[in-house]
C-alpha cells in the first residue's frame, strides 16, 4: 500500500463491526453446508453459490473501503501544456456548447479540442464560433478510443484533460488537478462525474429535503477513494486529466473493448505508473434521464468489464500488485450480481410451486443463523459505505439493473458487440423491453404466494414454516420490483 496517500482508516467500532461480520458469516456459512436437500441437490448448492458470492464481494468491498483517501490538491504548475478533449459523435449542438464555453473559460493556460466523430458541418461551425480546435477522422475506427488516439496524433500538450461532451468543468478544473503531476510517475487524475440533472433516473431525494442521493454515490464518493490509497483507482472516461508520456508508453488509450477507460487504467498501473483520485467534483454533466439510457449505459459498462477480464486477465495480469488485482477483480464481480440476484427473485417462486425446500432445519436453528448473519450484512454495507450505501435504494437499483448486469457477462463467452453512445438530452419513451424483467418478478413471485398457499391447504408437502417464510421472501421481491416500476413510471413522465 502506497506510504504517500494520506487517508482515513476505518474507524475503530466499524473495524469491531466488520470483525463481527466477518466471524459470523463464517460460522454462518460453515453451518449451511449441512443443511442441503439431497432431494433438491441443484437448487440447494446453486443458492448456497449465491450466498457465498455474496460474502466474497462483501469481503473485497470491506479491503477496497477500509482506508479513505483524503487528498488536497498542490499548486499547480502553470508552465505545464494542456490540450482538453471534448469527443463528440451524435450529441446536440446546444448540449456541445455548454461543455466548450465551459472548458474554454477554465483557468491556466489550455487549448480546447472539439473531436467530432460524426463529421458534422454544425459541429466545425461551433468549433469556430467559439475559437476551439475542430478534428475529425475518415472512419470511427475502435469508437470513441479510436477518437481520442487520433488526436493524440494531431496535438502535443504535456498533459490531456478529457471530458464527455455533456460534462461542463468548473474553472479551477486545472487549478485543482494539475499540481499532482509535479509527481513525475502520475500517469491521471479522476474527479468524480457529478450531474446537474437532480431528476435523472439515478438520483433520489425527498421532497422538501436539500441531500441528493445518486447510484453513483457510494463510488466516487467512497470505493474509487478507497482504490486510490491501494493506488488502483481507475480512470473513467470523463472528467480526468492524464499525461501524454505515459499514454505513449502504453500505445495510446487501449483499443478492442467498449471501456476504454478501465483498459488504459489497467495497463498504465500495470507499467508502474500511479494514480491519483481527486475527491472533489469538479465538472458537472447530464446522467441518464430514464430508464432505457440508464441500462444501456449499465449494459455497456459491464460487456467492457467483461471485454478487459479476457484480454488482461486480470488476476494474472503481469505488473499489477496484488492489492490492484483484487480491485479491479472486485470491480468486474460486481456485474455477476446479476446472475444472484436473478436467482434470489426466483427461488422462492420454485420453492412455492414446488414444494420443495432448499436447505433442511429447524425453524429455531435457522433463525438462529440466519437472522443475524443477514442483519450484519445490512449494517456493515452501510456503515462501510460511510453513509452512502442506503441499502433500501441500492436494493431498488439491484432489481432494476440485475438482468442488465446478467446480460452484460455474456460478453465474457460471446465478445463481439458493437458501442454505442449513450443518449443524452433525449426525454424518456417507452420502456416496457427494459423493465420486461421486473414484471416477471414481480407477477411470478406475487402470483406464486396464492398458488404456494392453496397447494398447502391442498396437502402440499411444503411445511407450514417454510411456506411462511418463503411467501414473505416472495412478497418482498414483488414489492421490490413494483417500487422500480413505480419510480420508472414517474421518471419516464420527465421532459425537459
Amino acid at each position: 500500500m502506497p506510504d504517500t496517500v494520506p487517508a482515513r482508516k476505518m474507524e475503530a467500532p466499524r473495524r469491531l463491526l466488520v470483525a463481527i461480520f466477518v466471524a459470523f458469516g463464517v460460522w454462518y456459512l460453515s453451518w449451511r453446508l449441512g443443511t442441503f436437500n439431497p432431494e433438491a441437490p441443484v437448487l440447494s448448492r446453486l443458492i448456497y453459490g449465491a450466498e457465498l458470492f455474496g460474502f466474497t464481494g462483501a469481503l473485497l468491498h470491506i479491503f477496497m473501503c477500509w482506508r479513505l483517501s483524503e487528498r488536497e490538491a498542490p499548486a499547480p504548475d502553470a508552465s505545464r501544456s494542456v490540450d482538453v478533449f471534448v469527443p463528440t459523435y451524435n450529441e446536440s449542438v446546444a448540449l456541445v456548447r455548454k461543455t466548450l464555453l465551459a472548458a474554454l473559460a477554465m483557468e491556466q493556460r489550455h487549448t480546447v479540442w472539439l473531436l467530432d466523430d460524426g463529421r458534422r458541418p454544425e459541429m466545425a461551425a461551433l468549433a469556430r464560433e467559439l475559437g476551439c480546435r475542430y478534428l475529425t477522422r475518415p472512419d470511427n475506427l475502435h469508437a470513441k478510443a479510436g477518437n481520442l488516439n487520433h488526436a493524440l496524433q494531431h496535438s502535443d500538450g504535456e498533459l490531456i484533460a478529457i471530458f464527455d461532451c455533456d460534462h461542463a468543468p468548473r474553472r479551477d478544473f486545472l487549478t485543482r488537478t494539475l499540481g499532482y503531476f509535479n509527481d513525475a510517475r502520475v500517469a491521471f487524475v479522476q474527479t468524480p462525474q457529478d450531474f446537474f440533472n437532480l431528476d435523472s433516473y439515478q438520483h433520489r431525494h425527498a421532497s422538501g429535503q436539500r441531500s441528493v442521493w445518486t447510484e453513483q454515490s457510494l463510488f466516487f464518493r467512497v470505493i474509487q477513494r478507497g482504490k486510490d490509497t491501494w493506488n488502483a483507482a481507475f480512470f473513467c472516461g470523463s472528467c480526468a486529466i492524464v499525461r501524454r508520456s505515459a499514454l505513449d508508453e502504453i500505445g495510446g488509450f487501449a483499443t478492442g473493448t467498449v471501456t476504454e477507460d478501465l483498459h488504459t487504467s489497467i495497463r498504465l498501473h500495470a507499467r508502474g505508473w500511479k494514480s491519483v483520485y481527486h475527491a472533489q467534483p469538479l465538472a458537472f454533466g447530464v446522467a441518464p434521464e430514464s430508464i432505457e439510457p440508464f441500462i444501456g449505459q449499465r449494459v455497456r459498462w459491464g460487456q467492457g468489464a467483461m471485454h478487459v477480464w479476457r484480454m488482461e486477465g486480470i488476476l494474472t495480469h503481469k505488473g499489477l500488485t496484488l492489492a490492484q488485482r483484487l480491485n479491479y477483480l472486485a470491480s468486474v464481480l460486481t456485474y455477476f450480481d446479476g446472475w444472484q440476484k436473478g436467482l434470489m427473485y426466483l427461488a422462492p417462486v420454485i420453492v412455492l410451486l414446488s414444494g420443495t425446500m432448499p436447505l433442511l432445519t429447524s425453524t429455531p436453528e435457522f433463525l438462529l443463523h440466519f437472522v443475524p448473519y443477514y442483519l450484519l450484512t445490512f449494517w456493515v454495507f452501510e456503515e462501510v459505505g460511510r453513509g452512502y450505501g442506503r441499502s433500501l435504494f441500492i436494493e431498488q437499483y439491484n432489481m432494476a439493473r440485475f438482468a442488465a448486469f446478467a446480460w452484460a457477462t455474456l460478453a465474457w463467452i460471446f465478445p463481439r458487440m458493437k458501442f454505442r453512445v449513450t443518449a443524452k438530452g433525449m426525454p424518456g419513451g417507452g420502456a416496457l423491453r427494459f423493465t420486461l424483467p421486473q414484471w416477471l418478478v414481480m407477477s411470478m413471485n406475487l402470483a406464486a404466494i396464492p398458488i404456494g398457499i392453496a397447494l398447502f391447504m391442498a396437502g402440499g408437502s411444503l411445511p407450514l414454516e417454510g411456506l411462511v417464510a418463503n411467501a414473505i421472501w416472495a412478497g418482498v421481491n414483488g414489492a421490490l420490483a413494483l417500487a422500480v416500476l413505480a419510480f420508472t413510471t414517474r421518471v419516464q413522465q420527465h421532459t425537459r
